[in-house]
């Protein structure tokens, strides 16, 4: 399993993944706002809510915002 297919995120937040122009931008963040956020801080692109997608226990899915 790749490190880009495992939650990253410390204990106290939820782990997010965002499709980005190079690859993955892993993200620990307390919802999916925040994880838009997060994720807008580490590209140059207009994030996008169709490519954010949050752990569920087992894998990565998209998010429905």
């Amino acid at each position: 399993m790749n490190h880009w297919d495992k939650p990253c995120a410390i204990s106290s937040l939820t782990s997010y993944r965002y499709k980005g122009r190079y690859g993955w931008i892993m993200i620990g963040a307390k919802d999916d706002a925040d994880a838009l956020r997060e994720a807008q801080r580490s590209t140059r692109d207009e994030v996008k809510a169709e490519n954010l997608q949050i752990w569920n226990q087992t894998q990565y899915q998209g998010v429905s915002l």
